[in-house]
């Protein structure tokens, strides 16, 4: 049997978004109100049909944004969260690199919700990333 290892598909996303997005990204829900908008990657599941090749794991980004900016800023909270949210995807995709041989849309962006406890809006989608397997020596 060979036996091989998958990268983390959350780290690879979160490092590519990182340097790409003026947000911050990471695996954590923003657990009080925000002022700034915030990244969340979370993987959902993996799928490992073609083991010991590689492994499809669902990953969910959900952008979250303030519920309102100051007064004469220009921005609308709602318009703002889906514009990170399409920018955040349309990064995602680009992502190719030793660990991850490609990144696919699983859909389009969710509509805008608003969190009843931070006052947060949210706006997420899913994508497919491709991990490459790293063999182990038998």
């Amino acid at each position: 049997m060979i036996a091989a290892t998958f990268p983390d598909p959350e780290a690879a996303l979160i490092a590519h978004l990182d340097a790409a997005l003026t947000a911050t990204v990471s695996t954590t829900f923003p657990q009080t109100a925000i002022l700034a908008p915030h990244v969340q990657v979370e993987l959902e599941a993996g799928d490992d049909n073609d083991y010991p090749v590689t492994e499809r794991a669902q990953v969910r980004v959900t952008c979250h944004g303030p519920s309102s900016y100051p007064s004469g800023s220009g921005k609308s909270s709602r318009t703002e969260v889906k514009a990170l949210a399409s920018l955040a995807r349309a990064h995602a995709v680009t992502l190719r690199s030793a660990a991850v041989s490609g990144v696919f849309p699983r859909g389009g962006r969710s509509g805008v919700i608003k969190d009843p406890d931070t006052g947060n809006l949210m706006c997420w989608f899913l994508v497919r990333v491709d991990l490459k397997a790293t063999l182990l020596a038998s």
